[in-house]
């Protein structure tokens, strides 16, 4: 096969190719038209009888958005219809970035607040905080509001204003701001560093995206520049993206000539293709993956060629199982779009790593797969493949990774247990209390805002037994008032020791991020850990697979 225009493909969460609307008119035989006719008709007509006598008021748009989307969902659990909202959100997030104030809010005990505004952003200029309680946006009233309703109102296009009106602890009266909005940047790599003497680390945990590659290029370089000679690359939480950028970034890792990923759909309709390294990496170096069961697509295409070359071990959980193409056909009518699938694709091995979604709903697809605690065994199938030095790996359920170690990471909601969910709350709101100073006992952890670009100290923001005594006596009177959490002083006791890391990760998001915050915490992260003591079995690993590549590709073997 000939190597393809990869440059049209796409993935977010999905495997994507964008075309125009009109594409599938040269497939539409006369027959086939006459049928279209005759079920265009009866949906016009069963459309009038719900709209004429259906218990409330309907409109048309809102019942055909209903019927093409139960009609895709009738096919498989990705093709789908986005309207012209989602459909330009989706394309602002291609690009790395999208409009509006810039900051990250959460709903904690039923309030929407500022989580972290990011760097250089009209949040940040504004002077917004972390533990600033949203109570107004233009006017509205938003203290009883989701965070997902307020964020629909601070979104909107660049340049247009919003005022924004939040309760600050330590401030006599509400603070108002109005906000020019702008475009915000989302890297697909938010942090790189030195995680120990000589191992880098590079979270590629957003998705894969229009900068994705150039990012690579250049965290690559600055740790080599700082001593990394073995690198740990974290896919942990990314959805996909962009294909062209997984290839790229695979083309990095792998040799020349390296097959990374093949597309295979329909005969006739000229979809297969397959993606080769056309550059390769200039030298070897040890390489571990970190997976987990939200890593998928495009994630899941440089894992797999990774595992299949054998170029370095894949650490984590096994990945969420997505291996369906889909293009996108815009419906000019709606300004909206159709993503449809239309090809398969597979790793290098000839995996198709696409999990079955013929029984089952669709919360049974995606809930079950994405909930923590999962602990089922390795799955056997039948479809057993090998890897180039003759490892045994299988298709049919994502990638199942070299070493499985369950997630124990506590940044994440949705790692947390539900009573971790309900501890969580009360030790925002006393975090919240301790960074503005309202705990005299602690004022070494006031702050004045969130310090941009900070080089980590070691035992920063220490949680002491003096502070701990503070939280216990903060969340006796907290959970006494919210006697639906259910929390008990017996269970704060029993899960200390996870209590004392959470206020030390907020108290770190608040000074520095929540980047520098993960980072500070890396010690605390099972995956990252095992993947530093396991370096030196990639090291073997990679050094076998890259002397046998290069003796096949000397004696032209295949």
């Amino acid at each position: 096969m000939k190597k393809g225009p990869w440059k049209v493909l796409t993935f977010f969460f999905l495997a994507l190719i964008v075309c125009g609307g009109t594409a599938l008119a040269p497939f539409v035989s006369a027959q086939d038209s006459q049928g279209q006719s005759r079920l265009s008709n009866d949906y016009q007509k069963a459309l009038e009888i719900v709209r004429q006598n259906y218990v409330v008021e309907l409109d048309q748009e809102t019942l055909t958005k209903a019927a093409i989307q139960g009609m895709l969902k009738s096919l498989d659990p990705h093709s789908d219809y986005m309207d012209r909202k989602a459909f330009q959100e989706f394309n602002e997030k291609q690009h790395s970035q999208y409009f509006g104030i810039g900051s990250t809010i959460g709903t904690r005990n039923r309030a929407t607040y500022v989580l972290e505004p990011f760097k250089d952003s009209p949040a940040s200029r504004a002077g917004l905080r972390y533990g600033d309680q949203i109570v107004s946006v233009n006017g509205q009233d938003t203290t009883a509001w989701s965070s997902d309703r307020v964020r629909n109102l601070l979104l909107g296009p660049r340049g247009t204003e919003v005022t924004v009106t939040v309760k600050r602890l330590g401030a006599a009266q509400p603070i108002t701001s109005t906000i020019t909005r702008d475009g915000i940047w989302l890297p697909s790599i938010p942090n790189y560093y030195i995680v120990k003497p000589g191992i880098g680390y590079i979270g590629l945990t957003r998705n894969f995206q229009a900068t994705t590659s150039e990012e690579m290029t250049n965290a690559l370089a600055a740790l080599r520049e700082k001593g990394a000679e073995s690198i740990i690359l974290d896919l942990r939480g990314n959805g996909g993206g962009y294909l062209e950028q997984a290839i790229r970034v695979a083309d990095k890792l792998l040799q020349r000539g390296q097959t990374i990923v093949s597309v295979r759909g329909r005969p006739g309709r000229g979809f297969d293709q397959d993606a080769l390294a056309e550059i390769g990496a200039t030298e070897n170096f040890p390489l571990v993956i970190l997976t987990d069961r939200m890593s998928a697509s495009a994630s899941e295409i440089v894992a797999g060629a990774i595992q299949d070359h054998d170029r370095g071990l894949i650490i984590g959980e096994p990945t969420f199982g997505k291996g369906l193409v889909q293009r996108i056909f815009p419906i000019q009518s709606s300004q909206g779009a159709l993503t449809l699938t239309i090809a398969h694709y597979y790793t290098p091995s000839g995996r198709l790593i696409q999990r079955d979604y013929s029984n089952g709903s669709l919360f049974d697809y995606y809930a079950r797969r994405t909930s923590s605690g999962d602990t089922t065994p390795p799955r056997k199938t039948s479809d057993e493949r090998k890897t180039d030095l003759g490892r045994t790996v299988y298709g049919g359920g994502g990638i199942e990774p070299d070493i499985r170690i369950n997630s124990s990471d506590f940044f994440s909601p949705d790692n947390l247990t539900p009573l971790q969910i309900k501890l969580s709350q009360g030790v925002f709101l006393f975090v919240r209390d301790l960074v503005s100073g309202q705990i005299a006992a602690h004022p070494q952890f006031k702050l004045n805002g969130l310090e941009y670009d900070h080089k980590l100290k070691p035992n920063e923001f220490t949680v002491t037994d003096d502070v701990l005594k503070s939280f216990r006596e903060f969340a006796a009177k907290f959970y006494k008032e919210n006697p639906d959490y259910e929390v008990t002083p017996k269970m704060i006791e029993e899960n200390l020791a996870w209590i004392r890391a959470r206020i030390r990760y907020e108290t770190m998001t608040a000074a520095y991020g929540t980047d520098k915050a993960q980072q500070s915490m890396s010690d605390l992260d099972l995956q990252l850990q095992r993947a530093i003591t396991e370096m030196p079995s990639a090291a073997e690993l990679s050094a076998r697979s890259w002397r046998r590549n290069t003796a096949t590709s000397r004696t032209g073997q295949k």
